[in-house]
Formats: C-alpha cells, sequence, structure tokens
C-alpha cells in the first residue's frame, strides 16, 4: 500500500471516531489539572470569559456552515464520507472546512478553560495535525467524486483560517431545525464538558459544597436538553425541513 493511500485509511479512521477520539485529549487535561492545578487562572474571568467566547464561536461557525448546508452534506456521518452535492458558497466561499475550524476553536476553548496556559498551543497544534489527517482523507474522497470542480474550487479557498473577503452569498435559506437536529447534541457535549470541569475545579478549591445547587441545577438542565432534543428528534417531526 503506498503512503498516499495509508494516509487516507489513517484519516479515514480518525473521521470514523472523530467524536471519540478528543475525549482522550481531555482526560490528558483533566489528569494534568489534577497534578498541576492553575488556582489563580481559576479565579480569573478573563480566562473564563475567553473559554466562553472561544466555545460559543466554535459553535456558531458550526451553526453557519450546518444551517445552509446541501442536503446529505456537512452532517454527522460516522461510517463514511457522504458528499451529494459541493458547497462552496456562504461560509464555503471563504473557508474549505468550517466545521473542524469550528470544533477546533471549541477544543481550545475548553483547553483556555483548563488555566493551563502551556496547554493551549500543544492542543492547537495536536487538533490542527489529528484534523489534517481527517482533511486529507476527505479531500481525496471530493476529488474522486467531484473531479475538476473540486480542485478548482480547492485552489482558490483557504483550508482552515477564513479569507473574508473571498465571500459569496448563499441563496439557500438558512435553517434552525436543520441546525437543532445536527448540533444539539455538540452542544449538549460542550455543556457537560463545563459542568464537568467547573465542577472539579470547584472541588479542588474547596468550594464545591457551597455550590451544590448551582451543581445540581446545571447538572438537570444538561439531562433534560440531550434527552429531551433526542426525544424531538427520534420520536417527532418538529425537525423536519419540508
Amino acid at each position: 500500500m503506498s503512503e498516499q493511500n495509508q494516509l487516507e485509511k489513517l484519516g479515514n479512521q480518525f473521521f470514523k471516531y472523530r467524536g471519540q477520539i478528543p475525549v482522550l485529549f481531555f482526560i490528558v487535561a483533566f489528569g494534568l489539572m489534577h497534578y498541576y492545578p492553575e488556582y489563580a487562572n481559576w479565579r480569573n474571568s478573563n480566562y473564563i470569559g475567553l473559554a466562553i467566547a472561544l466555545v460559543v464561536l466554535g459553535h456558531f461557525i458550526r451553526a453557519l456552515a450546518v444551517g445552509k448546508r446541501a442536503a446529505h452534506t456537512s452532517g454527522r456521518n460516522r461510517d463514511e464520507q457522504v458528499a451529494d452535492a459541493l458547497n462552496s458558497t456562504g461560509i464555503y466561499s471563504m473557508v474549505r472546512h468550517p466545521l473542524y475550524l469550528g470544533n477546533i476553536t471549541t477544543y481550545i476553548g475548553w483547553a483556555v478553560f483548563t488555566g493551563i496556559d502551556w496547554l493551549v498551543p500543544v492542543f492547537l497544534v495536536l487538533f490542527v495535525a489529528y484534523y489534517r489527517l481527517i482533511i486529507y482523507a476527505e479531500e481525496q474522497f471530493l476529488t474522486r467524486k467531484f473531479g475538476q470542480a473540486y480542485l478548482d474550487w480547492r485552489k482558490h479557498t483557504p483550508l482552515l483560517l477564513p479569507a473574508f473577503w473571498k465571500y459569496k452569498a448563499n441563496v439557500q435559506p438558512f435553517s434552525w431545525k436543520v441546525v437543532l437536529e445536527n448540533e444539539y447534541s455538540g452542544w449538549a457535549a460542550s455543556m457537560t464538558t463545563a459542568f464537568v470541569l467547573v465542577l472539579f475545579q470547584n472541588y479542588v478549591l474547596g468550594v464545591l459544597q457551597d455550590m451544590l445547587n448551582i451543581h445540581l441545577a446545571m447538572g438537570l438542565l444538561i439531562v433534560v436538553f440531550g434527552l429531551g432534543m433526542r426525544y424531538l428528534k427520534k420520536k417527532t417531526r418538529v425537525f423536519k425541513v419540508d
């Protein structure tokens, strides 16, 4: 097997488990928080504000991509690459992989929330390298699928850093139903990450008991949100777009 095929195979494996692999990164992060607690940074509102801003920005970028996507593209398919159409307008006219840009932005937000300064650039390098392998496999698939049309778009569109001056409007209407159906699980995951991080920090800081009711309310909210949205998706037609 050629080196190129090996890279594509590895990228496809990462693609298949792209929802699980980042969890390993954050298990390591929790271990580092235990052995290298940054008490001052945990109490610093600037760190908290920056972390929340990055997480929200990451989800916003994903929403922009998903809300105006063509059918059977930019989804949460796991087993294989899927693309029935080439997205090349809207946010896709500025950056080729806005979903992965959104993911990286969100993950870096959580890295900031750990308070460990050196962990942020380390995670940035690791996540960019990780997604670069997925992107390689995805772009091989798209080249075979769409040929020269894809190659022309790829040539003029940046990989992960948006070129805002290249924006071309997407005439397809934005659909919050599509966003909610596809993105609620990611929002629930971020809410859970926030819950666990805050819980751990407050435990180490010795204020967990004082904030117990807040934590219980936060946990209940996450459960209700996650299960409620799953029920609406699986058992109703609330998110169906005519």
